[in-house]
Formats: structure tokens, C-alpha cells, sequence
């Protein structure tokens, strides 16, 4: 009896995520992201304000990430709930920690829709302590 309450539940849960996971028939564009600020090349000391807009007929993932150009590490991420919406204005706020140096950073924005469309827009500027 657990054996079959066990499937029923999981037969249950794929349903859900099939139906609230579906794709749209009329989306045939990726999404947009536009980065607004950091602008690329500048030097951000203190308080790095990550802000932008992302759109789409119905967005379904978005990714903020700054990693360390030296050695690929994150030094912040983020991932909003974007599910179903179809515009996100970003607006994070990274205090970078642990910065003895001046250090080139890359912010890399990912956002995806439910077509299997994804893209990628990257900003690189530097941070200071």
C-alpha cells in the first residue's frame, strides 16, 4: 500500500510540473537583457549596485553571478523569481568582502524562457577595497 501512495504522490508531483512548465507557442525569441549598471571598465569601490531589465514573452530562470577574472570564483550570485513574468528589472546590491586589491570581476546575467531559449550578456569592471 506505502508502494502505491509512493507513486501516486510522484505521478501527482510530474503532473504538477508538466502543467505549470509548459511552453508557449508564440515564443520564438529569446530574452532580452539589458545591463544597466555597473557599466563595463569602471572601478567600483564600496557598494556595487548590479541593476538592468530583462524581458520576454514569459520568462522562466534568470542567474546574476560576479566571479573573479583571476580564478573563476563567485563572489556573488542571485536568482530572482522570474517564473511566468515577462519583464524583471534587476536591482541587487553586492558589497564586495575579503578585496585586498584592485580585482577585474565579470558579471554574467543569464536569463532563459520556457522555449529552451537562453542568453547570456556579461559586464567586466573592477572592484577596489
Amino acid at each position: 500500500m506505502r508502494k502505491i501512495q509512493n507513486l501516486l504522490l510522484l505521478t501527482l508531483l510530474l503532473s504538477f510540473v508538466a502543467v505549470s512548465c509548459h511552453k508557449h507557442e508564440d515564443d520564438e525569441n529569446a530574452p532580452v537583457i539589458v545591463i544597466t549598471a555597473p557599466v563595463a571598465d569602471v572601478s567600483i569601490s564600496g557598494i556595487v549596485a548590479i541593476a538592468g531589465l530583462v524581458t520576454d514573452e514569459s520568462l522562466h530562470e534568470l542567474s546574476i553571478k560576479v566571479t573573479k577574472d583571476s580564478d573563476n570564483s563567485v563572489l556573488f550570485s542571485a536568482a530572482p523569481e522570474v517564473h511566468d513574468l515577462t519583464s524583471y528589472a534587476i536591482a541587487e546590491v553586492w558589497t564586495p568582502t575579503a578585496i585586498a586589491a584592485e580585482t577585474a570581476v565579470t558579471l554574467t546575467v543569464i536569463a532563459s524562457d520556457h522555449n529552451d531559449h537562453s542568453v547570456t550578456s556579461t559586464v567586466k569592471f573592477k572592484v577596489k577595497p
